[in-house]
Order: C-alpha cells, then structure tokens, then sequence
C-alpha cells in the first residue's frame, strides 16, 4: 500500500505514515472519546470531519487545512469491551498556537459517533519542538561529556602556550631605547619599572599593560625621563638586582611608590594573588627615604666643611646657615620623639615587670604537666587530622573542643559559611587556601589543621594554621 491510498485501519501502513507526517508538525492534539456503543476507527475519523464541518471559518476547516498539509493524518486507537468503546485521538498540527487550541476547542463539539452517543474530551496539546529541544539538551550533555573525557592535559598545556603566544604581540618597544613595555604604557598617566620582559609578559597576563622594563642594573634615559611625568612604582625583583635597580631609580629618576617581589624571588615567576597584594602594599618613596634624611644630610654636611679649604663666598655660607637651621629643626624634632619613645618604653617596662612578677609566681604553682600542655593541644590537632587522614572530610569543633559537625571537604566551605555555632577549630583532609583563611577570619576561628597549605599571601595573626 503506497502513502496516497493508506487507510486509517492499516495499523502498520498508518504508523509509517503517521511517523513521517509528525515530524513536520508543531503540536499533538491529545484527546480521549468514549461512545455507548461498538463503534470503528473510520466512524471515528468521520464523526470529526463530518460535525466540525461549517463550525469554523474556511481557514479552519480541517479538510481544508489537511489539503493543504496543515493537519496531518489522524491517528486512533480504539479498545472494545463490554459493549462500551474507548479511544484515543492524535492530531498533528503544523497551525500557530492560537489556531490549534481553537480547532482542538472544537472537536469537543462531537456528541455522535455513527449510531452511538459518544463524548470526546481534549487531554493535552503537546509542544513537539519542546520535545526536540530536550533531545538536543540531552544529546549536547553526551557529546560534551565526550569531548572533555579526551581532552587530556597536553590538549591544556597546547591552550596555554597558543594563550601565551598571542599575549607576546602585546610587547610593544617604547623610547629610543626600544625598551620592553604594555601597550597602555606610551598613554598611561601611571606606570610600572620592572626588571625585565618577561616581568613585562607575566603582568601582561594578569592584565597590566601599563608597565616598562629597565632591561638591567643601569636605568636608560627613558625610563629616568618617563619618572618625571608620570605617577610611577618600581615594582623590583626581591633580590640584590632589585636592591641595585632600586638605588639608582632613587638617585638618577624621580619615583614616587615601590613595591617588591617577596625576599628571593622574582616578579616573572609570581602568580596573580602575589601580584596584587604586593601592589595593594606599595610603599611611599617618601616614607623610605625620611627616615635616612637627616643622618645622611648630616654626613654630607660634614664631609664638605672638611674637604673644603677654600675660603667660603656669601652665598655659600648663607645656604650652610640654611642648611644648618633645617639641621637643627630635624634634630630637635628626633630629639623629642626620641624623648617621648623612651618614656613609653620606660611605662611599658615597668607595668610588664608587674605583670612577670605575677606571672612567675602562678607558673611556679603549677605542675609539670600544666607547662607542657600547648604540645599536648597541637598533638591533640595533630590526633584529630589523623583519624580523618584519607577519608576527605573535615570536623568542625567548638572552644571546648565539642564537635559540632562533620562535613565533606568540597562543603566545608559553605558549612562554614552559614553555620551559626561558635567555631574555634577546623580540621579536614585537605589543603588550606587564602579564600579559607580569609573566611576563617570573618568567623572569628583561632585553628585550621590540614594536611598542607597552597601559597596563602595573607596570614592573620590572629589564626594558627596546623599542618602534617
């Protein structure tokens, strides 16, 4: 049997059909007919052409609209039992929305269906591009799922260095010395010195563009001429390099922030959380250098007065006076701080006597194990990690040491987050991390004991970390 001439009998031929024509369709019109009586498919597929027949406008005619292809082949499935007759009705729809729920409002019109009364009843209209959109989720979830159980890291690795090759255009030579620099950095008002180009393209990757290199020890011209027109932070290697950089910076340009890499290393090698806080702790040129001015005036002052044999002129005796009352003011204002600080000191000295006083008297009351009892408390800590060594967990306890809870590492975070108790400790199978110690310090909490610690720049003073 060809597709002109199925019939709506022909279960095999019909379900074919009925497959093709529904994937062109929108919607499924779901309705549910119940007849008094023994009734077939075909009287079924009658009663709904021949009682909605002249019910709508032209445009809605369901002969019209399946001339035209608009409604498909409707499919019914009929079950007989004790005289009685159920069904369920399938129409396609390719009609808007609006359309379709008028022509499915319609065919609960039908009250007869060939010689039996019989009702008929919409269940449901079904979005079938809906459906295929969920099939598309589903399908997109395994194929993502797919790509990245074969990305394996020398994929990562290609990433980064195809990241890092697009960054070097980014140099740009700055000055007729065609030093290394960030593209900001001809039109930024403020600027970095650093070292060498590949600080230049580590800062690069963080983002910062306005930055110039020195390219060693000795400072170029355009890095001494830029000092004089922009705000400007040596931002150094935290070894003698940086120490000699700095000195000549201070002497030949006109600087007014520096900050360094931290003691032995290097600003190339610095991750970002490094970077930031070392330029949230920049220091004033100003504040380094006051507190050397007045003995390096004073030397200088000196050194001339000896070396100078030659009888001095006015203008050079009015600028020693000059010198001399400047001289004067700094050292009655060191005078008096000093003055000051060893009264303090002298306070402090007294009322820490009193207190050692007392405090000696209670240790020499107490016993032998009262003494030793912070290396039984960080054992106690050291106990604790222990128990829950490889089980990727962690205890929450109170200032009793209580535990209040017990939670999965990757939740940690959040118990700790919104747990209402009072914590004192923390101990977990886990790396401690800055976002944790920072958290920890919000929640007041004295210890965190894990097996190790990643690079955390910022430690309160405030909390002991514990590790294995």
């Amino acid at each position: 049997m060809t597709h002109k001439n199925a019939k709506y009998h022909d279960d095999e031929e019909y379900y074919y059909v009925f497959k093709d024509e529904i994937t062109t369709t929108k919607y499924l019109i779901h309705s549910q007919i119940n007849a008094k009586g023994f009734v077939e498919k075909p009287d079924v597929v009658g009663a709904i052409f021949g009682q909605t027949e002249g019910l709508l406008s032209d445009s809605l005619d369901l002969r019209e609209l399946q001339k035209t292809g608009r409604i498909g082949r409707i499919k019914v499935d009929m079950t007989n039992k004790s005289g009685k007759t159920k069904g369920e009705i399938i129409i396609p729809s390719s009609l808007d929305r609006i359309e379709t729920t008028i022509l499915a409002a319609s065919l609960e019109t039908i009250n007869r269906v060939g010689p039996c009364e019989a009702s008929l009843r919409v269940t449901s209209i079904e979005d079938v591009r809906a459906v295929k959109r969920r099939t598309i989720v589903e399908r997109a979830k395994e194929l993502y799922k797919n790509m990245m159980e074969e990305f394996t890291p020398e994929s990562s690795r290609m990433i980064d260095e195809v990241k890092e090759s697009i960054k070097v255009p980014e140099i740009i030579e700055y000055g007729e010395d065609k030093l290394p620099a960030g593209p900001n950095t001809p039109t930024s008002d403020a600027i970095l010195i650093v070292e060498g180009r590949s600080d230049v393209l580590n800062l690069l990757k963080y983002g910062i563009k306005n930055t110039i290199a020195v390219e060693g020890v000795n400072v170029p011209k355009t890095v001494a001429d830029l000092t004089k027109e922009r705000t400007v932070t040596a931002f150094l290697d935290g070894d003698r390099g940086g120490d000699l950089i700095l000195k000549e910076l201070l002497q030949i340009g006109d600087i007014d922030y520096v900050t360094r890499a931290p003691r032995g290393q290097e600003v190339e090698y610095l991750n970002k959380d490094q970077v930031i806080y070392a330029l949230k702790n920049k220091t004033s040129v100003e504040k380094i250098t006051n507190h050397a001015n007045f003995n390096h005036n004073q030397h200088n002052y000196h050194h001339k007065r000896k070396t100078n044999d030659k009888t001095p002129t006015k203008q050079e005796i009015k600028e020693e006076e000059k010198f001399s009352d400047l001289t004067r003011q700094l050292k009655d204002q060191l005078e008096l701080e000093i003055k000051q600080a060893e009264q303090d000191k002298q306070t402090q000295q007294q009322t820490t006597t009193a207190t050692q006083k007392n405090e000696k008297t209670k240790e020499e009351k107490q016993e032998p194990e009262q003494q030793e009892k912070p290396v039984k408390k960080q054992n106690k800590y050291i106990t604790a990690l222990d128990e829950i060594k490889g089980t990727g967990k962690g205890i929450l306890y109170d200032d009793q040491f209580n535990n209040i809870k017990e939670v999965k590492v990757e939740n940690l975070f959040n118990e700790i987050r919104t747990n209402q108790n009072k914590i004192q400790t923390v101990v977990f199978d886990g790396i401690i991390s800055q976002r944790l110690v920072d958290l920890s310090k919000e929640k007041n909490i004295e210890y965190l004991v894990a097996v190790k610690m990643s690079e955390v720049v910022k430690k309160p003073e405030t909390i002991k970390i514990i590790t294995k």
